[in-house]
């Protein structure tokens, strides 16, 4: 068999899939980072528009000193700090808070409906990662979860979308992301996935210059829409 040949098969092989941000969009970390932070800068009037300033493209030990700085306000050093932020976020993945949305829920259906691998991306260190699977009955709904980090780092960055693409054998062009910031959706298309977003309180400001929709919420969406007219028309 050429070599030719064998790329074909595996093209051929390939199946599209519906990858989503499952830290934000599911599990919620943005918002309990931030609830987190309210409580170590206690002292602080600590905003959302300095949350979306200071704490959305690092992970927490950047993120502290950067916010840290910001403010004018030391609380400790950064990685002590820091370990607090990790400690509070831990604590809201195992409160029982996390839950998978109806809305999400319907958005899923949609993506299994046409045969769409249903994956999320996910920077939930191992063990907590694991126990919030077997929680929410992730498998039982048809979503797998993959790493791209072990760090709480905020987004997936491009290298982590094209990796994934490649190491599962998914047709990149041929798949939806789907975002809530800025830098994961430009990242995500710059691994040539046509991506939508739905940004939160935090990055609705944001310039999603790109994406092939932005909308104000869950519901909106209609897979159907976008595979049809923006990723088979192609």
């Amino acid at each position: 068999m050429s070599d030719e040949t064998q790329e074909t098969d595996v093209e051929e092989a390939a199946t599209p899939a519906f990858l989503f941000e499952f830290d934000h969009l599911v599990a919620g970390i943005r918002g309990a980072s931030y609830e987190v932070l309210q409580s170590i800068f206690d002292d602080v009037d600590l905003t959302q528009i300095h949350y979306s300033k200071y704490c959305l493209a690092e992970g927490p030990h950047k993120t502290i000193d950067l916010l840290q700085t910001g403010l004018g306000v030391k609380k400790g050093q950064p990685k002590k700090v820091s370990e607090e932020l990790v400690s509070g976020i831990k604590m809201h993945l195992d409160s029982g808070a996390v839950q998978v949305s109806d809305e999400f829920r319907d958005v899923v259906v949609q993506a299994r409906e046409r045969e769409m691998r249903v994956i999320g991306v996910t920077a939930i260190p191992p063990q907590a990662r694991d126990a919030l699977a077997e929680r929410l009955d992730l498998s039982g709904l048809g979503i797998d979860l993959v790493e791209y980090s072990r760090d709480l780092d905020p987004y997936p960055k491009a290298d982590a979308w094209l990796r994934l693409t490649k190491e599962l054998n998914i047709p990149s062009t041929q798949s939806i992301a789907l975002t809530t910031s800025a830098q994961a959706c430009k990242s995500a298309i710059t691994a040539d996935i046509p991506t939508i977003s739905v940004p939160d309180r935090f990055t609705s400001f944001q310039d999603f210059g790109g994406a092939m929709a932005v909308l104000d919420s869950l519901p909106e969406i209609t897979l159907a829409d976008y595979l049809d007219r923006e990723i088979i028309s192609v």
